[in-house]
């Protein structure tokens, strides 16, 4: 799982970054808010996807450690 959430989350980093390339060199209207649209997804999403990783490990300990207390009892 943690494999495809790094290729996913690099593909759209990638993604991302030719866009900022297209926004930054080409005349596009409204070229300002695509490129910091394009940055902004380059902070938050591996952010995010950390944030997201330690958060189900998090719960996936906690899980077996109720299954545990339930089972020796």
């Amino acid at each position: 799982m943690k494999k495809i959430l790094a290729w996913l989350c690099i593909f759209v980093l990638i993604a991302s970054v030719m866009v900022m390339l297209a926004a930054a060199i080409f005349k596009i209207p409204n070229a300002s808010t695509i490129f910091a649209a394009a940055l902004a997804v380059n902070i938050i999403l591996p952010v995010m996807l950390w944030v997201f990783l330690q958060a189900a490990e998090y719960f996936r300990k906690r899980g077996e450690k109720i299954r545990n207390e339930e089972n020796n009892q």
